[in-house]
C-alpha cells in the first residue's frame, strides 16, 4: 500500500519464449507439408526452454521424414520471412484459410499471426489464430532442432524441439559427447561407425563363446 512499483519484462525470457512459439508455429505448417493436410493439433507447450507440439498421426516418423520437417523450419527461418499481425472477425479469418484448434471457442474478433513467404514455394507459410508472443521475422529464432518424436496416446506424437542459444547449446553437447567416445575409442570420425561395428561383432563373438563354454561345462558334469 502507498509504494510504487516498477513491472519490467525479462527481455532476454522474452525473446526465447518468442522463437519457439514462432518455431511452432512453422513446426505445425512443415508437419502438414510432409505428413499432410490432415495434421492436426492435439496440444502444444512453449516455454523459454523448448517447445513440445502434440499432433495427430498413426505412424511411427521416419528418419527422413523428421530430417524434413527439421529442414523445411531452418529453410524459413533462414529466409528471414515477415510476421504479420492482424485482428479480423473469426468467420472471415477462417474463411482466408487461417488454422483454429477444432473445438475452441473464440471471440468474435480474433488476432492471426501470419508468416507467408513469397519466395519459394519450397519454404513454409503459417496463417494461426494465436494470442502470444511472436518474432518480426523468422530469422530471430536462429536455427531450429527436433531433439525428441515419440508416441504418448493412440493416434497421437509428441516432437520437441529447441530453437536459438538452447539448440546451439544442443549441438555443443553432442559434439562434446562424439568428442569423448573417440577418445574412448581411440578412432577419428572416419571410422568410428566401424570401429563400433567391429566392437559389436566381437561383443556377440564372446557371447558366443561363453554361451558355449557353458553348455560344455553342463554337459561334462
Amino acid at each position: 500500500v502507498n509504494k510504487n512499483f516498477f513491472l519490467i519484462v525479462d527481455e532476454k525470457r522474452r525473446e526465447k519464449i518468442r522463437n519457439n512459439h514462432s518455431a511452432t508455429h512453422l513446426l505445425h505448417a512443415s508437419l502438414r507439408a510432409v505428413l499432410g493436410d490432415h495434421i492436426s493439433q492435439k496440444g502444444s507447450m512453449v516455454n523459454d526452454d523448448k517447445l513440445r507440439f502434440d499432433f495427430t498421426y498413426n505412424e511411427q516418423l521416419s528418419n527422413e521424414q523428421v530430417n524434413r520437417i527439421e529442414s523445411l523450419v531452418n529453410q524459413s527461418i533462414r529466409a528471414n520471412i515477415e510476421s504479420k499481425t492482424e485482428l479480423l472477425p473469426t468467420k472471415k479469418a477462417i474463411e482466408t484459410g487461417a488454422i483454429a484448434l477444432f473445438g475452441e471457442r473464440y471471440p468474435e474478433k480474433v488476432r492471426v499471426i501470419s508468416f507467408v513467404n513469397s519466395i519459394s514455394e519450397s519454404l513454409l507459410s503459417s496463417v494461426e489464430l494465436c494470442g502470444g508472443t511472436h518474432v518480426s521475422f523468422t530469422g530471430q529464432i536462429g536455427m531450429f532442432k527436433i531433439i525428441s518424436d515419440n508416441s504418448v496416446s493412440s493416434g497421437v506424437r509428441r516432437i520437441e524441439a529447441v530453437t536459438g542459444e538452447s539448440a546451439e547449446n544442443y549441438f555443443f553437447e553432442q559434439a562434446k559427447l562424439i568428442n569423448q567416445i573417440k577418445d574412448k575409442l581411440k578412432v577419428n570420425k572416419n571410422n568410428l561407425i566401424e570401429k563400433i561395428d567391429n566392437l559389436k561383432k566381437e561383443l556377440a563373438s564372446l557371447k558366443k563363446d561363453v554361451s558355449n563354454k557353458k553348455l560344455q561345462i553342463s554337459e561334462d558334469n
